[in-house]
Order: C-alpha cells, then sequence, then structure tokens
C-alpha cells in the first residue's frame, strides 16, 4: 500500500480546497447524481472533473459527481495531464470536504500514478489509492486500469476487489470510473 503517499496527497488536496459542502443525490437532480451547493465551485486556477461512475458487486451504484478539488492548481485540463508541478498525476476521485453520493450511499476513492511510473497521457496499473468505499463497505485489491488522455479525461476499469464491511456481507466489488476535464 503507499498510505505515506497517499496520506500526502490528501493532506495536500484537503490545504488546497476551501469548499465545504455536503452533495447527496436526494435534491432534484437525476437519481444517481450528486450534487450540492458549489459542487462546482473550485479555487482558482483549477480545473474540474466530470465524473460518471458504474460498479457492481457487493454494492451496485451508478452516478456522476463533480471533482473540484483534484484539479487544484492548474490553468488547464493539459497542464493538470502533464503532472509537472506536482511530480504525478493525481486522477480525479471523490472531492474532499464532501459528502459525495450515489444512490444513496457515501462514496470514496481516488486515484495516482506515482511520479517514477509517470509517462504523460497512456495506460497505467494498479493506480487506485485504499481502496473504494461506499457506505460501511470497503474495498481493496490493485486490479486496476487506468488510461488516461492527453486532454485529461480518462478512464479506469477494476475488477474483484475484495471486501465489505467489517459485520456485515463480504464480497467482491467491480466498476468503472470514466471523467472529462474542463476549465
Amino acid at each position: 500500500m503507499r498510505w505515506p503517499a497517499a496520506l500526502a496527497v490528501t493532506l495536500a488536496l484537503a490545504a488546497c480546497a476551501s469548499t465545504s459542502t455536503t452533495s447527496d443525490s436526494t435534491s432534484s437532480a437525476p437519481a444517481g447524481t450528486s450534487t450540492g451547493a458549489g459542487a462546482k465551485a473550485c479555487d482558482e486556477p483549477c480545473v474540474l472533473f466530470n465524473v460518471q461512475v458504474s460498479f457492481a458487486g457487493l454494492d451496485n451504484i451508478t452516478g456522476s459527481f463533480v471533482d473540484n478539488t483534484s484539479g487544484t492548481g492548474f490553468s488547464s485540463c493539459s497542464e493538470w495531464v502533464t503532472g509537472d508541478s506536482v511530480g504525478f498525476a493525481q486522477g480525479p476521485g471523490t472531492p474532499t470536504h464532501t459528502d459525495t453520493k450515489i444512490d444513496g450511499k457515501s462514496l470514496s476513492f481516488g486515484f495516482e500514478v506515482g511520479h517514477d511510473q509517470f509517462h504523460g497521457p497512456g495506460m497505467y496499473s494498479n493506480t487506485l489509492l485504499e481502496g473504494v468505499t461506499i457506505g460501511s463497505d470497503t474495498f481493496l485489491g490493485n486490479s486496476d486500469t487506468e488510461t488516461l488522455n492527453a486532454d485529461g479525461s480518462g478512464h479506469v476499469t477494476f475488477s474483484n476487489l475484495s471486501g465489505g464491511s467489517v459485520t456485515g456481507p463480504q464480497g467482491a466489488e467491480s466498476g468503472t470510473v470514466t471523467w472529462t476535464c474542463s476549465h
């Protein structure tokens, strides 16, 4: 596991982000869509990621949200995808300081391509940080593949992450995360 890197990224993002909102799919937005006051705002300069998720297994969820924290400090999507200013490309994930909910379940995940692996746009594997948490269920593994495009868009697929809740059912989780980048 890359706990020190994950902690450093989390702390860096927390320091850069000042938007504090609660996103919830119980608003007038379509079911499965995470919304909230300030959900599309970010500290300039920044880029935004429109993220779509589709997970199946122990927890089935499908929906979308806006990541307004992973692109803080970047003036364009092409700048973000180079990873030059931070030494790695932080893939989009659930925004910090929010409770991102899809289909009524809290969702948390993040992706990272380490400096020693990063070569710009292309394909990467084992980029999932700290697994995927859906509600009280956490899924871990390293069976993910990320495609990062020159325009900042991309997708990650993962399969058969194992886990579940500490006191409840155990099982596998598979899914896709797709995003576009905008300024």
